[in-house]
């Protein structure tokens, strides 16, 4: 009878032994049986910085799909329908009117890099100290003009965003307030082979004028300050309502100004998700919350990238450096995840 008793005794401690493991491991993985299916912008720019997030994920359990490639048009949608759960390409406040119109679905969160880019029209530096072009109205000067009017119709050509992207619709918007449309004609087309021939060009010495944010495809190549400089405009002018477009200490301000009035909003870069998948997911929500990321980190990636490390492999290596650097930081985010409710 007492060897049973034993045997019942050892029996109950094992059991509770295993139940208290399970309950760790659960605490410890809250995603364990979870999956997650992300997304990224077609721009490669801040790919780094949704790596990062993913490999958060997995240290949480959570099964994590290889992210789709999906443009803006697409990708929101996709958000809102659960077709992915998150993305990590959110550019506030460019994307404002799609996020606004699909909220009812979509949560932004973050800033998980706050400012995400500087934006602007950019000359190279070379032309525009050789003939005294500072401002966005200095485009409207005829000898100006003829310096980036390469299909010869009369007008400087001006490197613009996709058709659809609200950048574009910046860009229009500014023809008509500042008085462009006359001078300046938009060149449109699939964005990174447009900038792609204009760091080509650039390198052959020719002139250039562009939009474009730092960092991007092209600024990390064509970098502000050292190759091409920032255009001023008197008064800023957004079809979002902001009046005051004015940064301190931006590298590259067209004629050495310490302050920049670039005419655009420095953005802030958030992960948006889908509103159902967030409430189910509270482990996912807190490292979405905490994570944060400087601008510099994806300066350094981004010119890693343009210096021949581009392959996914690359990708997660950069990631994985990055959250070594930081890994005091990143287990703090991780435990404050497990710990959500």
């Amino acid at each position: 009878m007492l060897n049973n008793l034993l045997k019942t005794t050892l029996g109950v401690v094992i059991g509770a032994a295993i139940l208290a493991g399970s309950v760790a491991m659960a605490a410890d993985m809250p995603g364990k049986g979870k999956t997650a299916k992300g997304a990224r912008a077609t721009w490669d720019t801040f790919w780094f910085g949704g790596t990062v997030i993913q490999i958060g994920l997995e240290k949480l359990g959570y099964d994590v799909k290889a992210p789709k490639t999906l443009n803006n048009p697409a990708r929101y949608p996709a958000l809102a329908q659960g077709d992915i759960d998150y993305e990590t390409d959110t550019v506030w406040p460019n994307v404002k009117a799609v996020v606004e119109k699909l909220k009812g679905d979509i949560e932004m969160v973050g800033p998980i890099m706050s400012p995400g880019s500087i934006q602007g029209y950019l000359v190279d530096r070379k032309t525009a100290e050789k003939h005294n072009i500072t401002k966005v109205e200095d485009l409207k000067k005829a000898d100006v003009i003829k310096l980036f009017d390469k299909d010869k119709d009369g007008k400087a050509d001006l490197i613009s965003c996709n058709p659809g992207w609200n950048c574009e619709k910046i860009i229009t918007h500014h023809m008509k307030a500042y008085d462009l449309g006359s001078y300046v004609e938009q060149i449109q087309g699939e964005y990174n082979v447009l900038v792609g021939d204009t760091v080509a060009r650039f390198k052959a010495g020719e002139p250039v004028l562009f939009y474009a944010w730092f960092p991007n495809t092209a600024t990390v190549q064509m970098m502000p300050d050292r190759d091409v400089v920032w255009l001023q405009v008197d008064k800023t002018d957004l079809p979002s309502g902001v009046t005051n477009t004015t940064l301190k200490g931006v590298a590259g301000c067209a004629g050495g100004s310490t302050t920049c009035n670039t005419g655009w909003s420095a953005t802030q870069y958030f992960i948006s998700a889908n509103k159902k998948w967030l409430a189910d997911n509270p482990a996912a929500r807190k490292l979405f919350e905490m994570v944060k990321m400087k601008l510099d980190d994806r300066v350094t990636q981004n010119i890693a990238m343009k210096n021949g490390e581009d392959s996914e492999a690359d990708l997660r290596r950069h990631a994985e450096e990055w959250i070594k650097k930081n890994q005091a930081q990143f287990d703090k985010w991780l435990d404050m995840a497990r710990a959500a409710k």
